[in-house]
Formats: structure tokens, C-alpha cells, sequence
């Protein structure tokens, strides 16, 4: 939801928030979860005893050597401009070589800083729309800031044996999600996750592990930093909030720097997105996609590709009869 900035005065963002929630209990409940699926709360967090890479090896699985790794798309064009029902001739660069796919329609999930020119030859105006320069922001393109990730583990007995509020229990037993930072707090680590908490049998029940974010929009120089000097910086913020000035050094468990990670939706976005929209009305069967459009979340992501396959399937399904 958005609004004239007017409407900031008056709550906007609470009103806003409001409207959604009443969207969302009236769509939950003419969409109730499937008898067949594992109980669960909405709202409350949930993984896979194996980590989120359980539901992507899943569909590796299942899929067999359909899956194609490291095969970067390079142009997407009409096997026959005069006759568009043929379908699409989908360019790769693989490891082997150039290939080429014919296909009857084509999703594409390529971040908007990879797309380029890759829809020219079907989307002309393609190119200029993902380059846009935004004076407002002083953007070109939709940016994507770099992230780290950074996964550390400490003794229980390294965090300040404080009594939260609220009757929450001791700050050393972690009793909750985690943290977020506002830039205000002089805190650069963006937030934490409590991952122990929030997961069983993640580590021994002497350690707590954190998962830590670190870098975004305001922060671009964490993309260029060694990991050392970013775990550094991690475990300094980690020491004025959570931990004793004495705890001792942490368990580095992992460290992934992610120089292009979250789409940011500034001003002018929804107008980029919504020319977007109007170019695939003039490519039927093509369906350009990704968290830049459907939301960065990883449930947004996984309900809109549920709900895309149903609207490709019916377009196959209808071709084929035709």
C-alpha cells in the first residue's frame, strides 16, 4: 500500500498495514491450507530441518536433467516474427558452448540488473526501461545493494545474563526472532536472527547460533570488504546489544557476500513495473518475473510462482487445443 505522502500525517503506514491484514484473513479464508499440509500458524517462521535448499533440490529432483546448470540466457526471440504462435527461441551460454531452445513460452526470473538486452528482440523498449535513470533517486536501473550473511556461533555463556521485560525470560536464553537495528542506534549489522531459537537441533544446547545481515542500501562498501574484516564488524556490534565485552571469539560457521542481494523498490519503481506490464500484453507466452515484481520475501516468491505456473498451464492448455 502507498499513499500521498499527505497521508503520512494521518497514519498511513498503520492504516495501510490494517487494510492488508483484512485482505489477508478474508484470502486465508477463501483459501484454507490443503487437509494434506503440515499444521502451522501464519505468521510464525518455519524452515526445513535440512535448511531452505530442501525445496529447490526437491525440484532438481523431480525434474532430472531438465535442470540446466550454469546456462546463462542471452536473447530471447521469435522463432517466426511474422507468425508469433510459433513460440519463442530461448539463447543460452553454457559451459559446453551457445544452445539454443525452442519453446512455446518463456519464464524468465533473471534479476532486472541481468536482463539488459536480453528481451530485444520481442520487448524493444526492454532495454531502456531497465536502465531508466530516476533523478529523484539519483538511480539508474533498479538497484541491488550488497549483503552478507553472516552465520556465527557463541557460548550461552558469552551473552549478558540480563532480565528482559515483559516477564520474557533472560537475554542469555535468546527468548525470541531475533533483532533489527534502525541506522539510529549507530549499529551497522542490519539485523540478527536468533536461529537456535527459532529452529531445534541447530547446535549444541551450550551454543547459540546467529545468523547476521549485514551491508544494504546504505552500506555498499560491505561488498568490496574481505570477510574477515565483515565478521569483524559483526561480532563488534554483536558485543554492544547481545554479548559480554569478554565473550570469547565466535565459531565461523559461514560468510556469503552477495554483491547484487535485494531488489529495492525506491520511488518510481511502480512505474517502471507497471510499463513492464503493459510490454508483456504485446508478447503473449512470455512472462518476465522475479522478486523485483512479486516481493523480495521468500513466501511472496513461493506463492507467486504457485500461482504464475497456474496461469502458464492454462495457456499451454489453450494452445494446445487450439
Amino acid at each position: 500500500y502507498s499513499y500521498d505522502i499527505e497521508w503520512k500525517k494521518f497514519g498511513a503506514i498503520f492504516y495501510g498495514g490494517l487494510a492488508r491484514q483484512v485482505e489477508l484473513t478474508k484470502e486465508r479464508k477463501a483459501d484454507p491450507p490443503k487437509p494434506e499440509w503440515v499444521e502451522f500458524e501464519y505468521g510464525n517462521p518455519g524452515s526445513y530441518k535440512n535448511g531452505l535448499s530442501t525445496l529447490p533440490k526437491a525440484i532438481e529432483k523431480e525434474l532430472g536433467d531438465r535442470v540446466k546448470l550454469e546456462w546463462t540466457l542471452t536473447r530471447v526471440s521469435r522463432i517466426d516474427p511474422s507468425r508469433p504462435s510459433l513460440g519463442y527461441l530461448a539463447s543460452f551460454s553454457t559451459p559446453t558452448g551457445p544452445q539454443t531452445v525452442r519453446a512455446k513460452s518463456v519464464v524468465s526470473t533473471l534479476p532486472a540488473h541481468a536482463a539488459d538486452s536480453v528481451f530485444e528482440p520481442v520487448l524493444p523498449a526492454s532495454p531502456a526501461l531497465f536502465s531508466r535513470v530516476r533523478d529523484a533517486v539519483n538511480r539508474r536501473g533498479i538497484y541491488y545493494p550488497p549483503v552478507a550473511a553472516v552465520t556465527l556461533a557463541y557460548p550461552r555463556s558469552s551473552f549478558r545474563d540480563v532480565d528482559l521485560p515483559n516477564d520474557f525470560g533472560k537475554l542469555s536464553s535468546l527468548p525470541g526472532f531475533g533483532l533489527l537495528h534502525p541506522r539510529s542506534e549507530g549499529i551497522r549489522t542490519l539485523g540478527t536472527l536468533w536461529s537456535s531459537s527459532l529452529f531445534p537441533g541447530r547446535c549444541p544446547d551450550d551454543y547459540h547460533i546467529l545468523l547476521n545481515y549485514i551491508g544494504g542500501s546504505r552500506d555498499p562498501a560491505i561488498g568490496t570488504m574481505k570477510e574477515e574484516d565483515i565478521v569483524r564488524a559483526v561480532d563488534e556490534d554483536l558485543r554492544k546489544v547481545l554479548l559480554k565485552r569478554d565473550a570469547k571469539e565466535p565459531k565461523v560457521l559461514g560468510v556469503k557476500v552477495w554483491p547484487t542481494a535485494i531488489p529495492q523498490y525506491e520511488l518510481g519503481h511502480l512505474e517502471i513495473m507497471t510499463e513492464l506490464e503493459e510490454m508483456e500484453k504485446t508478447a503473449e507466452g512470455l512472462w518476465i518475473c522475479g522478486n523485483y515484481r512479486s516481493g523480495v520475501a521468500f513466501p511472496d516468491c513461493v506463492t507467486f510462482g504457485y500461482e504464475q505456473a497456474k496461469v502458464v498451464r492454462e495457456f499451454l492448455e489453450t494452445r494446445t487445443k487450439v
